[in-house]
């Protein structure tokens, strides 16, 4: 198995220009390798299990696919509207309704819009009993809009109590509106699951903020996880060059971009000598280089030896990106990261099966693997 090596502080500050995480490097007992279970995907965005097994999954492009059995040949799932679809913009986020077995309802964002004025909207639907049909579709919200096609976020999580969680970006040229929790942009909103907004709500009265915002101060969440074992929300958000983060997400908290970061812009100029500030959340952890943080799950089962608990997120871009990230976690705080097949897949996506192991979705065309040990060959006897 491939591992990161630690890099010097020196050489991190020259390659970002932010102050680099001194997080251990993780290490495992055993190699992992990438088996194919959907090999016809283009640019596949966010998966869902089905209880049944079937694999639910979006393309940025191509709409919502079907897989039985959750392995095999995709099929089209029709009645999804149609997309605006330019840069980052497509067919995103995909979660299942709490009561899925009885309802059948799944929940989409994807972008609405044209040039001028689009953003992140999420439906609900019906699943037809035969699979090939989103049924009854509605729109349930609609983020506020902007003229870019950057920075969507659109990860979708239900918490125990029913209320759905929606991530947003801040459209990359309004970073500074992440600031402003009235409106949408770097936000993470909560809603009921018909749209509705939650009377708990930190800004619910709307006087200090928009209704639907949970949190604010984000820059483009592309991982989200809830633990509802604990009632935790974790997520992880794409830095600009550095500072990538993992972040635990508390009611009405602002985590402060772009007022504090650990990166610094594409161009290597910076956006703020700040890294922290009172009133603002830190990272539990972040990534300096970046990796692109996408996806995020926390695995529950038995399948790979002393992972259990830890957290996975991919990784898409950056000079330490194209990568499955393990983040060790223990008593709730991370300490170690590991870097899984670096170098060598941009992974989007990475959720838990219902069989225990974890399966990944690269971003563009080399479809859903599913992640398996690799069992160690054993020697043969000296018979000399």
């Amino acid at each position: 198995m491939r591992t990161a090596s630690l890099v010097s502080l020196t050489a991190l500050l020259a390659a970002c220009g932010g102050s680099a995480d001194q997080t251990p490097t993780a290490t495992s007992d055993f190699d992992v390798k990438l088996t194919p279970v959907v090999e016809e995907a283009e640019w596949p965005w966010g998966m869902v299990f089905t209880p049944e097994g079937d694999l639910l999954f979006t393309e940025k492009e191509g709409g919502l696919k079907f897989v039985a059995g959750g392995e095999g040949t995709a099929t089209p799932v029709s009645g999804l509207p149609d997309a605006y679809i330019e840069g980052q913009a497509g067919y995103m986020g995909i979660t299942l309704d709490p009561d899925f077995e009885t309802n059948r309802l799944v929940y989409i964002s994807y972008s609405k819009g044209d040039d001028a004025a689009n953003a992140a909207a999420v439906i609900k639907g019906r699943l037809s009993e035969d699979n090939s049909t989103l049924e009854d579709v509605t729109e349930i919200f609609w983020a506020d809009p902007r003229d870019t096609a950057y920075h969507y976020g659109s990860r979708l999580q239900f918490a125990n109590d029913g209320t759905l969680f929606v991530t947003l970006g801040e459209g990359f040229k309004y970073m500074k509106a992440a600031q402003d929790p009235k409106i949408t942009h770097g936000s993470i909103v909560r809603i009921n699951s018909d749209g509705s907004i939650p009377e708990d709500n930190p800004f619910a009265d709307g006087k200090d903020g928009n209704p639907a915002v949970w949190s604010y101060g984000h820059r483009n969440v592309q991982g989200l996880y809830y633990d509802a074992e604990t009632g935790t929300l974790y997520e992880t958000e794409h830095g600009p060059k550095g500072g990538d983060e993992l972040n635990i997400i508390k009611r009405g908290a602002n985590y402060g971009w772009p007022v504090i970061t650990y990166g610094v812009n594409y161009d290597g100029t910076v956006i703020t000598e700040k890294t922290e500030m009172e009133g603002m959340e830190q990272p539990l952890t972040y990534w300096v280089p970046s990796i692109a943080p996408a996806g995020l799950t926390m695995l529950t089962s038995d399948v790979y030896p002393g992972w259990k608990g830890d957290l996975f997120t991919g990784g898409m871009n950056g000079p330490a990106g194209l990568e499955l990230t393990r983040i060790d976690m223990e008593d709730g705080q991370v300490v170690g990261k590991e870097s899984l097949f670096d170098g060598e897949y941009p992974i989007r996506d990475v959720i838990q099966g219902p069989d225990g192991h974890l399966y990944v979705a690269t971003k563009d065309f080399d479809g859903i693997y599913r992640v398996d040990v690799v069992e160690a060959v054993a020697e043969e006897p000296d018979t000399k």
